[in-house]
């Protein structure tokens, strides 16, 4: 009996790049989160604690105002971020090229055109501090730093 495989190549992964830098970290609780956190979100990384947050609100002045990376796990229900912090989870945080198509803007709320840092002479939009460090020579980065992912 003869089998037959098929496989789709015309589907784009968000990832485009080769040597992209995957890391597992934990995330926030989230005690007003009422929607699932999905695949391709994009993450901010509040400075003091190191601890990742959906990137929601340019005016966090506590890190989760920049995009860092991205989440790349299964969708996580609501109602565990609201139980607690989330932990062991993989975020995309340096040396990558991603598909703008399948990022996912949390809520809906911000784009790749949204503007970070409005108030500031730092400003620029979301994609633009996205990918400013991801031209940057090597795969650290600071707590501090933009994301270190470019969108496509």
């Amino acid at each position: 009996m003869a089998v037959q495989a098929r496989q789709d190549n015309s589907t784009r992964p968000l990832i485009l790049s080769d040597e992209s830098d995957v890391r597992n970290e934990t995330i926030i609780q989230n005690a007003q989160r009422t929607t699932d956190l999905l695949y391709g979100t994009v993450m901010a990384q509040i400075a003091a604690s190191g601890l990742w947050t959906p990137f929601i609100a340019v005016a966090g002045v506590d890190g989760s105002g920049v995009p860092r990376g991205i989440y790349l796990g299964d969708d996580i229900i609501a109602a565990d971020l609201v139980a607690g912090n989330v932990a062991d989870v993989p975020i995309l945080v340096g040396n990558a090229r991603v598909a703008e198509e399948l990022v996912v803007w949390d809520d809906d709320t911000l784009s790749a055109d949204t503007v970070v840092a409005p108030a500031t002479v730092e400003a620029r939009t979301a994609s633009s501090a996205s990918s400013s460090s991801a031209r940057s020579a090597g795969p650290s980065f600071s707590r501090c730093s933009p994301s270190p992912f470019s969108v496509e």
